[in-house]
């Protein structure tokens, strides 16, 4: 049954396919292969300009950013060694609780009068 409707989903899929490039081919032949007045530009030309284009209060900002973010991660690690500390002091704790309870008696001892 599942692959029924996966081949009718499929046959249909293609079918819609066919029918945008039908109509799609008449308007992809007219057009130009090359657009005038477009130049391809390599990636180092578009890095240059870009860091160009950033202004030194921008690059400022960025390593202030960049800082900060750095100090925060920082912070985080020390919270998380102190927690993970913390946890493992109270299982050690709680264990020491459970071999007390096992090791004392659960019933008092029973006295003569």
């Amino acid at each position: 049954m599942a692959v029924l409707i996966a081949s009718i989903i499929l046959f249909l899929s293609l079918i819609g396919i066919g029918i945008i490039l039908w109509k799609k081919i008449p308007v992809l032949i007219q057009m130009p292969e090359v657009h005038e007045g477009v130049q391809r530009e390599n990636i180092v030309g578009l890095f240059k300009k870009k860091v160009k284009s950033i202004s030194f209060d921008k690059l400022i900002f960025l390593k202030t950013l960049s800082k900060t973010r750095v100090f925060i991660l920082k912070i985080e690690k020390f919270i998380d060694n102190h927690l993970q500390k913390t946890r493992k002091k109270i299982v050690k704790k709680q264990e020491e609780v459970k071999k007390e309870e096992n090791n004392s008696p659960t019933t008092p001892p029973i006295t003569p009068v």
